[in-house]
């Protein structure tokens, strides 16, 4: 199996396949950590571009969901953490998803 690109904590032997659509749907509604608002990435008309959509949005809200103790970990620790449980909860997402997800949650904990 290939590994997933990342640094250090993300360098691991994938668990599931990644799902490249996916992928790039979640840092697109992301905008990879930077500060611009959440976009969506389907378009309205069409019925897999939805369904993509309202994938993204869950995975984001379980994103969302996850509670760090903000008493033992600085907020990288945590970003890293939150990119970890995330891993484990949807190893259909690739490196570059599961890194967008870490800039953005240490963007908006800040």
């Amino acid at each position: 199996m290939s590994r997933r690109p990342g640094n250090g904590s993300r360098d691991r032997e994938p668990e599931g396949v990644e799902d490249r659509e996916l992928s790039r749907a979640v840092i697109a509604h992301l905008g990879s950590g930077r500060p611009s608002p959440p976009q969506d990435s389907a378009g309205p008309d069409d019925a897999d571009s939805a369904a993509l959509s309202a994938r993204v949005r869950a995975i984001v809200a379980d994103f969302w969901s996850i509670e760090i103790d903000w008493s033992t970990h600085s907020l990288v620790e945590g970003g890293r953490e939150a990119e970890r449980i995330m891993a484990a909860r949807h190893p259909e997402l690739g490196g570059d998803a599961l890194e967008a997800l870490f800039q953005r949650f240490t963007y908006e904990w800040r």
